[in-house]
């Protein structure tokens, strides 16, 4: 008898978002399995590395089995949640995948709020276990807690495999909260069904493949995360996790040193990395094939730096709310304009987006110039707001079928068809990415005893868009018991960097509290100085405070 070779099992196939379609699944894998199948190709290739620690595809799937066994031992079931206290590391793409497993919802929380506002939302929320990456006492009472101690202990002992409990299409894979105008924070339900469309939208336009090395920068409570994570390692793509100081020449080592192709950053952070443009290179970034950039208007200066510096390299500017799956419209620079004073467009709604623009009647804009709503529908539209569906059915609508969010965002097309973002129709802004109410910081500084009016904008202070606040008080000790309050219940991100005190009301000719006034009088005084800490006197002037120098 002649006996041959054993046959070795066919490789799994890549998930239906692959680029490569002689190489994709027929159907998306259960959230669970989402990095199954290179665990299963390249089990000992390096997956990701935040600096400090690395790990394989074959020791993130284990770990993300061992997490979900755990989590079913604490009586975690298919529609729970499970909050992660979440830091910029290793681990985080491990309890992502493990609470999946378990067929529950993954609730990434901001890890440096605040106590008191971290309690609010875990009170809101009633998850079924908390896994925080530090040792920290806990802060939800009845609930199981696993911190950093017995999260290794867990993540690292043997464990049998666990079998994936597959989610429903319309089930929640994840909640993400954003600030509320309401001074609450909105949790944006993202459904498995939204999550699975935007995967294979957006990678038409990433084009993330095995051989991709992907750079990391946002933190895991804001949902960049997951497409700068989450969906190149389902391909089986490197992902390096940048948990450094953000400074220009440290990241542009780094994506040297990583051998970086894919590096998606927020327009704040793409500027630092840019820093007048000389390093912007292909001997700085040899191994670069795109730069992404969004979640904020870009100078177009930026992104021309990029595109003549690096001509073969793709650079796409991109837009997406929260409640529209992450990124839903894109627009790709084919060569930079050095005439070019706003911004570049936003472009069009990727494959399975709708998007309409509308003006205040209703009726909906398609001729270019014309200023109007944006509103996006289709596939990747949020299940809703976590607990506040009062605030859902204000944004959500329906037309034609198609449920539609309205961003609030103001937008135009251009000659050519494309969409460009103009501003917003109310006070919700973008810093480094992030999405910040306005309307919560003043509802936060009105909730102190003594505060008769606040004012809250961005405003300019060298060269860079910063938080001002105005507190119109009788007492000027009510400042520092405002920015207690602020202290106590906002992110660090929140809290405003300008603070000035009115000792009386300034009212226009209207009648009305003139709030744009009082503002304008603090950025003119703050524009190019060091002071912090202003009072505005009825004289029409704006004096640091004692202790606060000008520059």
């Amino acid at each position: 008898m002649t006996t041959g070779p054993i046959p070795q099992a066919a490789p799994a196939p890549l998930p239906p978002w692959s680029v490569d379609a002689a190489d994709q699944a027929e159907g998306a894998p259960a959230l669970g399995d989402l990095v199954a199948a290179a665990a299963s190709r390249w089990p000992e290739r390096p997956a990701l590395h935040d600096g400090r620690t690395g790990l394989t595809f074959a020791a993130l799937e284990s770990q993300a089995q061992a997490l979900a066994a755990w989590l079913a031992g604490q009586g975690v079931r298919p529609g729970d949640r499970v909050a992660v206290l979440a830091e910029k590391c290793a681990t985080m793409p491990v309890l992502a995948i493990g609470i999946w497993k378990c067929g529950a919802v993954y609730v990434p929380l901001d890890a440096a709020q605040p106590e008191p506002r971290l309690r609010g939302l875990l009170g809101r929320l009633r998850p079924k276990a908390v896994l925080a990456l530090d040792d920290r006492e806990p802060v939800a009472d009845g609930v199981p807690w696993a911190g950093r101690g017995e999260l290794d202990a867990i993540l690292t002992a043997p464990a049998a495999p666990w079998p994936t409990v597959p989610h429903r299409p319309e089930s929640t894979a994840y909640i993400i909260f954003t600030s509320g105008s309401t001074g609450e924070p909105k949790g944006v339900e993202i459904s498995v069904a939204n999550l699975v469309a935007y995967f294979g939208a957006h990678n038409e336009v990433l084009r993330f493949t095995p051989e991709s090395r992907v750079f990391s920068l946002s933190p895991f409570h804001f949902d960049v995360s997951i497409e700068d994570t989450l969906l190149p390692l389902s391909l089986g793509a490197y992902v390096h996790q940048f948990r450094g100081v953000h400074a220009g020449a440290i990241m542009r080592a780094v994506i040297t040193r990583e051998r970086i192709t894919h590096l998606i950053a927020v327009s704040t952070l793409l500027t630092m990395i840019t820093e007048g443009g000389r390093q912007v290179s292909p001997e700085t970034f040899p191994a670069l094939e795109m730069v992404m950039t969004g979640a904020e208007v870009c100078d177009p200066g930026v992104i021309n730096v990029w595109k003549t510096g690096l001509p073969a390299v793709r650079v796409i500017n991109v837009y997406g709310p929260t409640e529209a799956t992450i990124v839903c419209v894109a627009h790709e620079i084919a060569e930079a304009d050095h005439e070019r004073v706003g911004s570049y467009p936003i472009g069009r709604p990727l494959r399975g987006v709708v998007a309409r623009i509308v003006a205040e009647d209703g009726s909906e804009i398609r001729e270019p110039g014309r200023t109007g709503e944006l509103w996006i529908g289709g596939a990747q539209v949020m299940r809703g707001y976590f607990d506040q569906p009062e605030e859902t059915a204000r944004r959500v609508v329906e037309v034609d079928g198609v449920r539609h969010y309205r961003t609030g965002d103001l937008c135009a097309y251009d000659a050519g068809g494309d969409i460009v973002f103009r501003g917003r129709d109310d006070d919700e802004v973008k810093l480094a990415g992030r999405r910040i109410h306005l309307g919560e910081i003043r509802q936060t500084v009105l909730s102190c005893p003594g505060v008769e009016r606040a004012a809250v904008a961005v405003v300019p202070r060298h060269g860079h868009d910063v938080i001002a606040l105005v507190v119109m008080a009788p007492d000027r000790a009510v400042v520092a018991q405002a920015e207690k309050r602020l202290a106590e219940l906002l992110p660090t991100y929140m809290r405003p960097t300008l603070v000035a005190w009115s000792p009386e009301l300034s009212v226009s000719s209207t009648g009305k509290t003139d709030e744009k006034l009082l503002m304008r009088r603090l950025a003119e005084a703050a524009r190019e100085a060091s002071a912090t800490h202003y009072v505005l006197t009825p004289a029409g002037e704006a004096e640091p405070v004692d202790g606060d120098a000008h520059g």
